[in-house]
């Protein structure tokens, strides 16, 4: 079973499954950061096609968030199991 690691989630990630970008946006944005040098986040929301507010929301509201609380999650899950499988039959 493969557990779930929020660290590895890009922010592109969150975006299309919030709705916001679609996985085209993302190439594009992607492809102008690397000749640009600028985030991800200063692309699209120059491209005009995410506003500055939602993405400070969406990292401070949501990614920082479900990153801080994956690792403490992430550990009781592992707990758990290691408990279930000492656990006599």
């Amino acid at each position: 079973m493969m557990h779930y690691d929020p660290k590895s989630k890009r922010i592109g990630s969150y975006l299309i499954d919030a709705g916001l970008v679609t996985p085209n946006q993302i190439d594009v944005a992607l492809n102008d950061q690397k000749s640009t040098g600028m985030r991800l986040g200063e692309v699209l929301v120059m491209r005009g096609w995410v506003k500055e507010k939602t993405m400070k929301f969406m990292i401070n509201k949501v990614i920082d968030i479900e990153r801080g609380i994956g690792q403490p999650l992430n550990r009781s899950y592992i707990e758990t199991q290691r408990f279930r499988r000492q656990k006599p039959s």
